[in-house]
């Protein structure tokens, strides 16, 4: 099979590919269509064996990352790429595949299969391709250039979690990624929740922090969520302007299942580390419930400790998730 595919080839090759596959495919899309590769998203995944490692990074309009991985907004997103990109995050995640989202769209696009095979593009070359090859050298190069942007992507937890463009707001943690969240889509989640709050407990942790942050975000707080390891004992930084000053709350969230309780050293160490930082207050947010010694320990801190538990999170829910 030559090198160069031609575009009439290129679908029947793509999907001969990823029949074939036997432990993994990793695909990384210039367009949220995946166009380049001569089928609709909705055509590929369909074609594929969902029990196999599937990946795929697609580009996240409007937003670009500098040589030194700062991530930067770049422009306002129109309304049909970010309809195409909610549709393509739907059909992978219905799939069975995990996605996430890199800056724009890359120089490279690149279809792996296994550690036998590529097709890929190479825009600033002439002609940028479509390449097919089998030589180990090349499917290695485009494997591991795969794994670096996998890497330092944008992660997208659930489908329930989308982007609002307009409203969007970038936060850096140490690896540079970023959450673009869109009110409405919180809004579908929280009215899911408050009706079925058993899925709490299906919720990847970071995401469980998320969602405490909208919430109270709803309840007119300014929050900031620290970044996912080495956050000192607090998860949100929730401020509140009042006529007195500006307060500071520092929020800890546990995502446990409800037969393992919060412990009385997760309430102490965050009451050290209000002290420590002279914050406001403190509160601990579980979708479980709280030892009898942690329940004791926060009365005697009443003022500058907060404990929200399992039902205490049903009720937030209900509040907020009201159609």
């Amino acid at each position: 099979m030559p090198d160069n595919q031609h575009n009439d080839n290129l679908a029947a090759t793509a999907i001969h590919m990823v029949i074939g596959a036997g432990e993994s495919i990793a695909l990384k899309a210039r367009y949220v269509d995946g166009r380049e590769f001569g089928l609709r998203l909705e055509d590929f995944v369909s074609s594929v064996d969902n029990r196999l490692s599937l990946r795929c990074l697609l580009p996240l309009p409007g937003i670009y990352r500098d040589r030194d991985g700062s991530v930067h907004k770049e422009r306002e997103v129109e309304g049909h790429e970010l309809e195409s990109l909610k549709r393509s995050l739907a059909v992978l995640e219905d799939a069975g595949w995990q996605a996430r989202l890199i800056p724009d769209r890359p120089l490279t696009s690149s279809l792996s299969v296994d550690n036998d095979a590529v097709i890929s593009y190479t825009y600033l070359n002439d002609p940028p391709g479509p390449f097919f090859s089998e030589d180990p050298r090349e499917v290695a190069h485009y494997r591991d250039q795969f794994e670096s942007h996998w890497a330092t992507s944008f992660e997208v937890s659930s489908a329930e979690t989308l982007y609002d463009m307009s409203r969007s707001f970038i936060r850096a943690t140490e690896t540079s990624q970023i959450a673009i969240v869109c009110h409405e889509a919180w809004t579908t989640l929280i009215s899911r929740l408050s009706k079925n709050p058993e899925l709490l407990h299906d919720l990847h942790p970071r995401k469980f922090e998320e969602l405490v942050a909208e919430l109270l975000s709803r309840e007119g707080l300014e929050v900031h969520l620290t970044p996912e390891t080495r956050d000192g004992g607090r998860d949100v930084l929730a401020f509140h302007q009042t006529p007195v000053g500006r307060l500071l709350y520092l929020v800890e969230c546990k995502r446990h299942l409800r037969t393992r309780p919060v412990g009385i050293a997760v309430v102490q160490r965050l009451y050290g580390v209000v002290a420590q930082e002279r914050a406001t207050a403190g509160l601990v947010v579980t979708t479980s419930r709280f030892s009898k010694e942690a329940l004791t320990f926060a009365e005697t801190v009443k003022h500058q400790l907060g404990l929200k538990d399992y039902e205490n999170m049903k009720i937030w829910l209900r509040k907020h998730g009201k159609a």
